[in-house]
């Protein structure tokens, strides 16, 4: 099964750039809109956070590397007054390269003009940019819009223009899976793409410090704490604001199934 690694941008204290929106706060609806798209075709996604909190930039690559994905996109947006969407990828090109371009093709589809696909290169002649160089697969930077221009904000301004984003990234990265985008059921609660809700599945944890809540989504509190990455019975799921939570069969609670494997 194809593998692909999401991370939204910030987060926590960080807030990225602010201006008519909040950065961290539109990275991750994306992130999530993205997550859910690709997910729902069968792709194994692991988002490097489901919610707002802090992550640092190590943690985030550490993630990506020992989930060994194909690709890896971070979803940012843009500030400086500028407008429209760009992406980076390295400096070395191939599938990189071949991703920012898939995604770019998707994003005009929108109607967001594009700035073109980028490189930056550092100091000692490799790519500037950590998540791209440091990460063991191609990996992206996606810029959406930028957030303290007052018109192109408005591409990105609700929760639906976020998801336009997320859906457009997932169809640029299934293109450059090689990967034939079909339709499927997208209504607010499915099952886990290959599934049964009836029938109990195992799930590994991928992440050190996973959250239990009461219930399924972020609203609900927390009740417990996974620290084992052990395996664990789900027998039934929701999918609550473009994240696909899972009921541990122990009844302990929830978990958000993006920071675990199928078995």
């Amino acid at each position: 099964m194809p593998k692909v690694f999401v991370s939204p941008g910030h987060g926590g204290s960080d807030t990225g750039a602010v201006g008519f929106v909040v950065e961290k706060d539109v990275n991750l609806k994306m992130a999530k809109a993205c997550a859910t798209y690709l997910s729902k075709r069968g792709i194994e996604v692991l988002l490097s956070r489901s919610e707002d909190g802090n992550e640092s930039l190590n943690e985030k690559i550490k993630k990506c590397n020992d989930f060994n994905p194909d690709v890896a996109v971070e979803c940012h947006n843009n500030a400086g007054n500028g407008n429209g969407f760009e992406i980076y990828h390295s400096i070395v090109g191939g599938v990189g390269k071949n991703l920012a371009n898939n995604i770019e093709e998707e994003i005009i589809k929108i109607n967001q003009n594009s700035r073109g696909l980028k490189t930056r290169v550092g100091s000692n002649g490799t790519d500037y940019f950590a998540f791209i160089r440091q990460t063991n697969c191609p990996a992206v930077i996606c810029e959406g819009a930028f957030v303290d221009n007052v018109e192109d904000v408005k591409m990105i301004d609700t929760d639906e223009k976020c998801t336009r984003f997320g859906v457009a990234y997932a169809k640029g990265i299934l293109k450059t899976l090689g990967i034939k985008d079909e339709n499927v059921d997208d209504g607010k609660s499915e099952n886990t793409p290959g599934q049964d809700a009836k029938q109990p599945y195992l799930v590994k944890v991928t992440t050190d410090g996973l959250n239990i809540r009461s219930g399924p989504g972020t609203s609900y509190p927390v009740v417990g704490l996974i620290t084992d990455r052990g395996v664990y019975t789900i027998v039934d799921f929701k999918t609550v604001s473009g994240i696909i939570w899972g009921k541990l069969k122990s009844g302990a609670g929830w978990i958000a199934l993006s920071y675990t494997t199928t078995i």
